[in-house]
């Protein structure tokens, strides 16, 4: 029921807004479910809109539905508005339309099944004999990337940026593969979600019967979580809007985190200017305290291509003046980075929610695995990949096995590429134990020089001393970003080594653990206590935590790299990784918690960029706040912290009709 009584100024406007497009922009916390269903009950008890002339639509069937429920709720009687995503939307217009009949929606694994062949066609000479197993992960990994930039490209039309994160042969063969691939998909008779949008564009903007029918069909078209609409997209919902719809767009771009799919927060500056949109605020942050809307509203407010908004608080609920609400920490590993947010995390024992965001899935299953080794209750709801299987740690262990003298034809084969490449394998292809007595003779005797070295010791000889790290710079073909992810990697499976006595306890680990990974698990990984209580610490990337909120928020990896991803993205990119940082900043209610690694002389880390400006503001006295960040980054372990005191300080460490439109 419509309930004016319950919305602040800003919503209340917003709500009984008249005809014509408006731009809501709604801050992180300001209440904008609770705008949008109030919005649907004024349009049907104040102006008498039909409810079948009314379409919500957001990006998700649970968002989708959490808001039909909520609108529902609060609704006497039934009430035919629909509410669905914008591929459940538009693949009802393909098939009310009868472009297309039933087809079966195609899975990631359906679609690497076409485009594999097609792949292998054009670069079999790449494959490795000896090493199968390595060539089918590297090919799919190939055709994860292919696949992620066709479908890129079907939602922007943009060639260029759409090829950007492939190899060069690649780039160039791009072309031919996506026509290869579409002839592929449509003999299988199937169709993914990108079709759905693609397909419709296509149909709208040449049949002008068909247009014509859909924009009849509803009147007022309100869309939620705006800034995630990608080109395609928007350009489906000026064809369906025409000049008579009023479209209610409420998004906030600051929070457009999608760029990988397409998303971009351009198309809201599009909106306000090609439908001369009138723009509202929602500024009245509901769910975090102010020093956390403060400390976010720095950091984002070093983005150029924005709308400037001024965001506050709710000014009904004050801070506790000796409580610490928003801390720093530097910590000389990752190691030692993962025993504080540990201790952060058991400090807030007394607040309801906890949860640790990764930039990186992988990123997650580190963390995973060090709760699990410490047995502290978490949960992981993200499909995740076992770490164990990375072939980096694939490598590690085949030289271990060797230097024990339990080493296979396989793990020679991994060893002898690595040290030596192609030199000795045709001897080795005929008789592993005359190599091993000849050629591999004096191989083996430089790997069992470390045979009684601990784990974590042996892991760093066969960096160093066996050359592997030049192997993963020439692996890496010198791409700098793809060589520091597996630098990271190699230096994680040290530190995980580290804490076994023995390099047979390490590989009896990658067993046992291993397990929770595999594919065929019907729950994602998770550890409980032995009382089998539900854990309150949640583990997620930035990602699955977007609509989501925690009393307290921990923030692993605050390092250039990670925060941005990548090295020195170009200045779009970096806008959009500093608004994932935000969004994960935004997710606290009562405490964050933000944590880098310094590193050591050796590798040293570099603090995210996106900390500066919160150095910058409690810290000002200082004349260079990198100077001071490298200061306080000479010792482990060690936390600046901010309170609402404002000063730094140290402390240790369906179908549609009658009925409404189904999901």
């Amino acid at each position: 029921m419509l309930d004016l009584g319950i919305l602040n100024k800003a919503q209340r406007e917003a709500v009984t807004h008249g005809e014509g497009p408006l731009l809501v922009l709604a801050g992180p916390g300001s209440g904008k479910t609770l705008t949008i269903t109030q919005r649907i009950f004024y349009l049907l008890s104040v102006k008498k809109v039909p409810p079948e002339r009314i379409l919500v639509i957001t990006f998700t069937r649970e968002a989708a539905k959490s808001m039909q429920k909520r609108f529902l709720g609060n609704c006497r009687g039934g009430c035919p508005v629909s509410f669905g995503t914008f591929h459940s939307f538009f693949y009802h217009i393909l098939r009310e339309s009868h472009i297309i009949n039933q087809h079966r929606l195609l899975t990631l694994q359906d679609k690497k099944k076409l485009l594999l062949p097609i792949l292998k066609k054009y670069r079999a000479q790449e494959a490795l004999p000896g090493k199968e197993e390595e060539n089918l992960r590297e090919w799919e990994e190939t055709a994860v990337k292919l696949l992620a930039a066709i479908s890129y490209y079907k939602n922007t039309q943009d060639q260029e940026r759409a090829v950007k994160g492939l190899s060069s042969c690649w780039k160039e063969g791009f072309e031919a593969v996506c026509r290869e691939y579409e002839i592929a998909r449509q003999r299988s008779g199937g169709l993914d979600f990108d079709d759905m949008l693609y397909l419709c564009l296509w149909h709208l903007s040449r049949d002008r019967e068909l247009q014509a029918y859909w924009r009849k069909r509803f009147f007022h078209i309100l869309i939620d979580e705006f800034q995630d609409i990608n080109p395609v997209q928007y350009e489906i919902v000026k064809l369906l809007s025409g000049n008579v719809c009023s479209i209610f767009a409420v998004g906030d771009d600051d929070q457009s985190i999608y760029g990988f799919r397409g998303s971009s927060p351009a198309c809201l500056k599009r909106f306000a200017l090609e439908y001369g949109a009138k723009r509202l605020l929602l500024d009245i942050n509901y769910r975090s305290r102010e020093e956390i809307v403060k400390a976010s509203l720095l950091v984002i407010g070093e983005n150029r291509e924005r709308f400037s908004k001024m965001l506050r608080a709710d000014p009904a609920r004050k801070d506790p003046a000796e409580e610490k609400i928003v801390c720093i920490y530097a910590c000389e590993s990752a190691c030692r980075q993962y025993e504080a947010v540990t201790g952060a995390l058991l400090e807030k024992q007394n607040q309801e929610t906890l949860a640790v965001l990764f930039r990186t899935n992988f990123r997650m299953q580190r963390f995973a695995l060090y709760l699990k080794k410490e047995g502290i209750p978490y949960e992981m709801k993200e499909k995740t990949q076992n770490p164990y299987s990375h072939f980096i740690v694939r490598d590690l262990t085949s030289f271990m096995k060797i230097a024990e003298g339990t080493g296979k034809r396989e793990d020679w084969l991994r060893v002898w590429n690595i040290v030596e490449p192609w030199e000795g394998r045709d001897i080795l292809e005929e008789n592993a134990e005359s190599f091993e007595k000849r050629e591999g003779r004096i191989l083996l005797e430089k790997i069992r020089k470390g045979k009684n070295f601990p784990p974590g010791l042996f892991i760093r000889y066969i960096s160093k001393a066996l050359g592997y790290e030049k192997h993963l710079r020439k692996k890496s073909a010198d791409n700098g970003e793809i060589f520091e992810e597996w630098l990271e990697m190699l230096e994680w499976a040290g530190e995980d080594a580290e804490s076994c006595k023995s390099m047979a306890q390490w590989m009896r680990r990658q067993t046992e653990w291993g397990e929770a990974f595999l594919p065929d698990k019907k729950e994602p990984p998770a550890f409980f206590s032995e009382k089998r209580e539900r854990s309150r610490i949640s583990l997620m990337t930035i990602h699955a935590s977007k609509g989501l909120e925690f009393d307290c928020v921990c923030l692993p990896d605050c390092n250039e790299n990670v925060f941005p991803h990548g090295r020195m993205p170009d200045g779009e990119d970096c806008e959009e990784e500093r608004r994932i940082f935000y969004v994960a900043m935004t997710r606290a209610r009562k405490s964050l918690e933000l944590f880098f690694v310094t590193g050591t002389k050796e590798r040293p880390r570099q603090p995210s960029r996106f900390l500066t400006p919160l150095w910058k503001q409690y810290y000002s006295s200082t004349s260079s706040s990198n100077s001071q960040l490298s200061r306080y980054s000479s010792k482990a372990s060690e936390t600046l912290s901010y309170s609402s005191s404002s000063s730094i300080k140290e402390s240790s460490g369906s179908s549609l009709g009658s009925s409404g439109f189904s999901l």
